[in-house]
């Protein structure tokens, strides 16, 4: 395989924190690749620096191909544009060189994939988080990248779009892209990760010296925080606009699954979400 990009010594302080140490890493064409860690451990920092939104603090990073396609999709895609979809991919695919002709067939084929047809006609800024997640993953693949960097992509996706997702990533790889994410859902890309890395205080290897633990990420609504709160399985809970995000150890996740369904809560979603012995939930 040929190398595409590589890192040599790569270093990135931010004041006075140390976030990533003499990173060196070779990312070799028709690869798909994790970069795992806990929360703070400067996965979105390498991503950024491999995708050259980022300028490392020391050392270089060297693209041997100067004319490959990159395509990121950042962990929190921007909401406020005042674009429909449709709009917007065409505008990112005229600056990246499509034709005409290309988009008006990709754009309408891509947005069916991702069931956002019926929602073309609206700003993407009016948009739930999960459809702006999938916005932000069809600028990224629109292009065809030769290189796919996803920061925790599945966040807010519906099943049916993490289910497209896979096979999108599937598709690139056939292809012979290369594809570079990093993620907390521990088993939706089990079938398709080739190299895992494992980041731990800014330091990459491809052992996992840590010990991760597995919580459920539970999403309910129609159940009041001052009930939940009660509850000692639930290692934390966050609000997130109608819904409460609830954090459960793997073994209680069924006691509260039951919990909630007796006292005549809806359940969202129910992931699995994976955490270092440095971190803290929800933070």
């Amino acid at each position: 395989m040929s190398k595409l990009v590589e890192l040599k010594q790569i270093s990135k302080e931010y004041g006075n924190k140390k976030v990533l140490h003499d990173i060196s890493l070779t990312i070799e064409e028709n690869q798909v690749i994790a970069v795992l860690g806990g929360n703070g451990s400067g996965k979105s920092t390498i991503l950024r620096i491999i995708s050259g939104l980022e300028r490392p603090s020391s050392g270089k990073v060297v693209y041997t191909n100067k004319g490959f396609r990159i395509g990121y999709v950042p962990d929190r895609f921007p909401k406020m544009l005042r674009f429909t979809p449709g709009e917007y991919l065409h505008y990112v695919g005229r600056i990246g060189g499509i034709s005409e002709e290309d988009l008006n067939k990709r754009i309408p084929n891509l947005l069916r994939r991702f069931q956002l047809e019926e929602m073309n006609h609206k700003w993407i800024m009016h948009l739930s988080k999960g459809n702006i997640q999938k916005v932000g993953i069809i600028q990224a693949i629109i292009q065809k990248p030769d290189l796919f960097i996803l920061d925790e992509p599945v966040s807010g996706l519906d099943i049916h779009a993490q289910q497209e997702l896979v096979t999108v990533i599937k598709e690139l790889k056939e292809q012979g892209g290369t594809i570079l994410l990093t993620y907390h859902e521990s088993h939706m890309f089990d079938d398709v990760i080739e190299t895992t890395y494992y980041l731990n205080q800014g330091v990459i290897s491809k052992t996992n010296t840590l010990v991760y633990e597995q919580i459920k990420l539970v999403e309910v609504k129609r159940i009041e925080e001052s009930i939940v709160k009660g509850w000692n399985e639930v290692l934390h809970i966050e609000n997130k606009e109608n819904s409460l995000l609830l954090y459960v150890g793997l073994e209680n996740s069924d006691t509260i699954l039951s919990r909630v369904l007796q006292l005549q809560g809806s359940i969202d979603r129910v992931s699995t979400i994976v955490v270092d012995e440095n971190d803290q939930i929800g933070k």
